[in-house]
């Protein structure tokens, strides 16, 4: 199991530990301990596609 731990206030923390929180469209993982926003993501919507939306059509290979 991966640990993170909070920068702000040292909490070693898991991955399952951290609360989401969504403020001004983007996604949020939030300590909660101390509330400090630790990872920020803007939330997919219509206009923005991952990478294997737009290479839908393209198949991997590997060696």
């Amino acid at each position: 199991m991966i640990r993170i731990v909070c920068p702000h206030c040292h909490t070693p923390l898991s991955s399952a530990e951290l609360e989401q929180v969504t403020v001004n469209g983007q996604l949020n993982l939030v300590c909660p301990e101390c509330s400090v926003v630790l990872v920020s993501e803007q939330q997919a919507d219509r206009e923005n596609h991952s990478l294997e939306a737009h290479y839908a059509d393209v198949t991997e290979s590997h060696a």
